[in-house]
């Protein structure tokens, strides 16, 4: 990589600059343009339009050399786009006194000896025509005026290339002649050096030295870097207008059909510490899936590369089965990737989602790789499905419980695509004792998904219930509070059997260790009052005045079949048996439930 302060004629040294053929098109508006003119304009100032990276391609024998455009496009158009404009304005005399040197910087020729040039900047499918159009074509050795309509036919629903060029063209007519011919000159001073070149060698990783540069954090998509490496090989491959058609047949109604599929696929998920669009999951995905891509090994931006790498390879038949393979892919993750909010509504029976949403809970992406791998190889036979996706379900709940860590699951997620058998023996490999000892000290975190999803099971099981969906909004509540020393003092520490225990100190351990006891947790519909919390059982089931207490509260079968029923039989002790008398029963719910 080489970096360094540059005047637009470096262009002269190049050959054939490249916007990759499906780059998103020209986006620049008046406001973009005003801010440039205006400061160009200021003569006697310096200026810094910004960073242009180019990427020197793999070299052909015989051809000229040629860079792709990594970022940048937009400022390098505009200022083509500029150059030109003022070269229209220009006398006939001017233009034939100016256009030998604004030829080097517009254009080039594959050979020394061709008569023919070609543009020098090549633009995307979206924008080639119009760019064409602006930029026109050398004819003994004079630039050709544009092809274009009036200016004034040129208006706000035109092509963005198209706006800028008549935007230039109406903004600088009005300037004298001597401010026209001031600004060509100031525009093509090679001391003029108002960008910074990031020049990049063949195997240079651009993605990774794109972050590192661009310090407002935007990043290069992943996505684009894949689209352009699938596209650029199938343009080596195929004839253009075949290439148009699988681009437009496959990656374009996949991912930019419509506005919902593009803000989908550029919505932003957190996996881990990185927030990462969807569509950048989903190449991550496929290519674990078909081991390109190893958690263990790789980093994320390697993953571009890892891509290309595999690209630059494939034959016609290879080429064309991943992209469709990626499409059907794509189609599978949007269909059955969930995005949970505040009113999304869950039942036991949609298996699919309920596991998602354990694993979202949980903070796991790591097995997703897996789960989409699944749903394609099971689209037609949901009674398979439903039995490995409940498998998965059960190991990551049982290690959960039995508070097993979860490194490993890059390696499993691997390795149980190769042999799906593996999910159910891990699963086994937890045993009832482990979960057992886990339940009786859970954090608060895992103890609401697994309460929730006891509660759904029960609402599933019963015929009786109409309302068999909740959503995922309860307050956790430590029925023996965790501030108990004030209120509770006077309560009996017991062991398991009832029997009170007469050391102090021991007695003290004991009820501490219970606070955290999945049978000491409920779930409430609200938060109780801050001042009823630590109080003694009676004031927190009944409340007090206005303060309504873990009654009013109970809308859920754990807390009231639980909790309250077992009040009104006149059952008006909660203590250490309490709670092991609860954990064992939800403990016998849990293995119900996760059993493999």
């Amino acid at each position: 990589m080489e970096a360094k302060a540059k005047s637009i004629t470096f262009l002269a040294d190049e050959g054939s600059v490249q916007i990759p053929f499906f780059q998103r098109g020209y986006v620049w508006n008046r406001v973009n343009w005003d801010d440039m003119l205006t400061d160009l304009l200021e003569f006697n100032k310096s200026h810094f339009l910004g960073s242009l990276i180019l990427k020197q391609l793999k070299a052909i024998s015989g051809e000229p050399k040629s860079v792709l455009v990594i970022d940048g496009q937009q400022r390098l158009t505009t200022l083509s786009i500029l150059l030109k404009a003022l070269y229209d304005l220009f006398t006939e005399e001017m233009r034939k006194d100016t256009s030998v040197e604004l030829v080097k910087y517009l254009f080039y020729k594959k050979y020394a000896t061709d008569r023919k040039y070609y543009i020098k900047i090549t633009h995307s499918r979206v924008d080639a025509n119009y760019f064409k159009q602006v930029i026109g074509e050398v004819q003994d050795g004079v630039i050709q005026a544009p092809d274009l309509p009036s200016i004034d036919k040129i208006d706000d629903q035109s092509n963005k290339i198209l706006q800028c060029y008549r935007y230039f063209y109406t903004e600088l007519q009005n300037k004298d002649e001597e401010t026209r011919i001031k600004l060509f000159n100031h525009l093509l001073n090679s001391e003029n050096k108002i960008i910074v070149l990031i020049d990049l060698a063949e195997h240079d990783n651009e993605q990774a030295i794109f972050d590192t540069i661009n310090s407002a954090g935007i990043r290069l998509s992943g996505t684009d870097i894949v689209k352009n490496a699938l596209f650029q090989r199938a343009m080596e491959l195929l004839p253009k207008e075949d290439v148009i058609s699988l681009y437009e047949d496959c990656w374009e109604k996949t991912f930019s059909l419509d506005d919902d599929s593009i803000v989908f696929w550029g919505t932003q998920k957190s996996t881990g510490r990185l927030m990462r669009d969807h569509s950048e999951i989903l190449l991550q995905t496929i290519a674990v899936i078909k081991g390109l891509y190893d958690p263990e090994k790789h980093t994320l931006s390697e993953l571009p590369d890892l891509y290309k790498d595999k690209i630059a390879t494939y034959s016609e038949t290879e080429l064309r089965g991943l992209i469709n393979e990626i499409r059907e892919y794509a189609t599978i993750y949007r269909d059955n990737i969930p995005s949970f909010d505040g009113s999304t509504l869950y039942s036991y029976e949609d298996f699919v989602q309920r596991l998602f949403h354990i694993l979202d809970a949980c903070d796991i992406s790591t097995f997703h790789p897996y789960i989409i791998f699944l749903l394609k190889k099971y689209k037609d036979d949901e009674k398979t499905l439903k039995v490995r996706l409940k498998e998965l379900e059960t190991l990551v709940i049982k290690r959960l419980l039995a508070k097993q860590e979860t490194k490993s699951y890059n390696k499993l997620c691997k390795d149980f695509i190769d042999n799906e058998a593996q999910v159910k023996t891990k699963a086994d490999a937890v045993s009832q004792a482990q979960i057992q000892a886990g339940i009786k000290s859970i954090s608060n975190k895992n103890a609401t998904i697994v309460l929730f999803w006891i509660e759904l099971f029960r609402r599933n099981k019963d015929v009786k219930q109409s309302v068999k969906e909740l959503k995922y909004n309860y307050s956790l509540e430590h029925l023996l509070p965790q501030k108990w020393e004030e209120h509770w003092a006077s309560v009996p520490v017991v062991d398991d059997a009832g029997n009170a225990i007469a050391d102090p100190e021991t007695a003290k351990q004991v009820r501490y260790s219970k606070v955290y006891s999945i049978g000491n947790m409920t779930l409430l519909n609200s938060r109780l009052n801050t001042s009823l919390r630590n109080y003694i059982f009676l004031r927190k089931i009944e409340g007090e005045g206005r303060k309504k207490g873990i009654r009013q509260y109970s809308e859920l079968w754990i807390t009231k079949a639980d909790i309250i029923d077992r009040y009104d039989r006149g059952e008006t002790v909660w203590n250490e048996a309490s709670i092991t008398q609860r954990e064992n029963a939800l403990c016998c719910e849990l293995l119900e439930i996760w059993k493999s």
